[in-house]
């Protein structure tokens, strides 16, 4: 990891991948996550007015600009702990163009085990500014930019809480958590810890640092969106079915530039934001996957040869093939398939928060 075009390197330390979050975020679409206090019952009808701040929107992979952020804490919880170290490094594809890293007087003092883990004294921190001195100047720095953080809800929890505390107006970046990346792309390592996956790169950092956390941070993204990249190349049937969509749509007067791909050991899944086709070119059995009925889709195409689902599989039906060239015989349902997805997209878009945005990452990808 080049780190020459990075400015005012300071030393600092790291404690947010002490614990693994236990969630995996698949999909290359946003979703919304909420941290629930104790004294919160899931699920209540009425919540605090304070509990917007607890939500953010997660993305996994799209771009190739991001800021990754890592912060340094006297202990795990952020209503009773305080933040003594931040950082923030701007990628610009890929390359640390910018940082802002600082200390912070936590305004108490730091307990001997947080030092023995970050290497962060009260010394180090007596003469920082304090956090609402820092913040602010720190928010400014993250722009709108997609943050990065290894274990993202701890950073978060810690960032909007402390937020919320100084009144400043609760920020609306889509946030990657490298974490259920690693633990996805990454099976090699015994565990997905940031210094186990610091490690594995053979990355010259140090631990718990501040700084060095978010540049470990950006390799283990890189590391993993390369690794997915990898997976998604395509078998020559499997590009020649891409194409035979394409060119289904294209015939159809639709706009494929919204059109792109993904693929699992099993499927070649084409989406346009969401799936419009799901089609499996290996084994014994190959098929088009729908979520119609049978008697659906022999209204469409009547000559299609249809077998049950099974219950494993995220649709009703298969419709049989035995080579890419069969999907001309559903050109129809393929067509009205693609029209669902772009109207469940719109909507999307339309009544979803940031939707524009995460529309935008995906079709970055």
């Amino acid at each position: 990891m080049s780190q020459e075009n990075l400015l005012h390197k300071n030393n600092t330390n790291s404690f947010t991948d002490s614990n693994e979050s236990t969630q995996e975020q698949h999909l290359s679409i946003q979703i919304e996550c909420q941290f629930v206090s104790s004294k919160t019952k899931v699920g209540s009808a009425s919540l605090n007015n304070n509990d917007h701040f607890s939500i953010y929107q997660k993305a996994t992979f799209a771009p190739d600009d991001y800021v990754v952020i890592d912060f340094e804490t006297t202990g795990l919880r952020p209503e009773d702990d305080a933040i003594i170290q931040v950082a923030a490094v701007r990628f610009k594809n890929h390359e640390p163009v910018e940082q802002f890293v600082s200390f912070v007087n936590p305004q108490r003092p730091i307990p001997a085990k947080i030092t023995n883990i970050t290497g962060i004294t009260n010394e180090d921190v007596k003469n920082a500014p304090t956090i609402a001195e820092i913040f602010p100047q720190f928010i400014d720095f993250l722009q709108d930019d997609v943050l990065v953080a290894h274990n993202a809800p701890f950073d978060m929890k810690f960032l909007l809480s402390n937020m919320r505390r100084l009144g400043m107006k609760k920020i609306q970046n889509l946030v990657i958590d490298t974490l259920p990346l690693a633990r996805k792309y990454i099976t090699e390592t015994p565990n997905h810890q940031l210094e186990t996956l610091k490690k594995w790169l053979k990355l010259d950092l140090n631990s718990h640092n501040a700084l060095d956390d978010c540049l470990a941070c950006a390799a283990v993204y890189q590391k993993c969106k390369s690794i997915r990249e990898q997976r998604l190349k395509l078998s020559e049937e499997e590009k020649a079915a891409y194409d035979i969509i394409i060119g289904i749509l294209n015939d159809h007067h639709r706009d494929t530039n919204i059109v792109r791909y993904s693929r699992t050991s099993t499927y070649l899944d084409i989406q346009a934001f969401y799936s419009f086709a799901r089609i499996k070119l290996s084994g014994k059995k190959r098929y088009f996957l729908s979520k119609l009925t049978e008697k659906e889709i022999m209204q469409l195409c009547p000559n299609a040869l249809c077998e049950p689902a099974s219950k494993s599989e995220s649709g009703q039906t298969r419709i049989m093939i035995q080579t890419p060239n069969d999907l001309l015989l559903i050109a129809p349902l393929i067509v009205e398939a693609f029209d669902e997805a772009v109207k469940s997209m719109e909507y999307y878009r339309t009544y979803v928060g940031k939707g524009e945005k995460v529309i935008e990452d995906y079709l970055s990808l």
